[in-house]
């Protein structure tokens, strides 16, 4: 069985913890990782191979399905002899919620919070117009709990205070009846987790004292 293993040597690679997932996307997860956080810039070449294979303890079928992962995200292009290149930030799927949960901190990117916040202000008042227009009585029965739990939820617990917005802003995308806009949920919610504590520093000062 392969395992991944940080390079002791060089401190390259972090710890995976692959749980059940196969190894091939054990080694996506690291290599996007890496990229989101900016280890490896746009335009910058991943090691070869063989030194994938030799850093990850992995075999190099684990190493090329992994990089047809990374290619079909817009995260890097694999040319005969140039190797895997890094493309440009431009390419990057970002509305995908997997792209986004391999960045290891979201809300230390500024551009990246900045983009997620600007979309935001782009699409829900869209969906909260619509939804407005098109809310069936289930659908605001789902949003007045969502508000319900708002409402009651301990300020400190960031964690549940972050759930119980999330619903809120997902039964309004529920309760506009578009089907594009509905797609975006998976977005919505990385952006919420990724934008809240840059956007509630008073909560996250609130949730250290608690925890001290």
């Amino acid at each position: 069985m392969e395992n991944i293993v940080p390079s002791d040597a060089t401190g390259w690679m972090p710890s995976v913890d692959q749980g059940g997932a196969s190894v091939h996307n054990a080694v996506v997860s690291v290599l996007g990782s890496r990229i989101l956080g900016g280890d490896y810039a746009p335009g910058a070449a991943l090691p070869r191979e063989e030194e994938l294979c030799a850093m990850l303890g992995v075999s190099r079928t684990s190493v090329r399905e992994a990089v047809k992962v990374l290619s079909a995200k817009g995260l890097v292009e694999a040319r005969r002899r140039a190797g895997v290149r890094v493309l440009p930030r431009d390419s990057w799927r970002l509305l995908d919620p997997v792209v986004l949960g391999w960045h290891p901190s979201i809300q230390d990117d500024e551009e990246l919070v900045s983009g997620l916040l600007e979309a935001r202000r782009i699409f829900e008042p869209a969906a909260a117009e619509l939804a407005a227009r098109r809310a069936s009585a289930a659908d605001l029965a789902e949003i007045e709990r969502a508000v319900v739990g708002m409402r009651d939820n301990i300020p400190g617990d960031l964690n549940a205070v972050c759930q119980a917005d999330l619903a809120f802003h997902k039964g309004v995308i529920a309760a506009s009846h578009n089907v594009v806009l509905k797609g975006l949920v998976g977005m919505l919610e990385a952006a919420l987790r990724a934008t809240f504590l840059v956007t509630n520093p008073l909560m996250e000062a609130q949730s250290r004292a608690l925890s001290a």
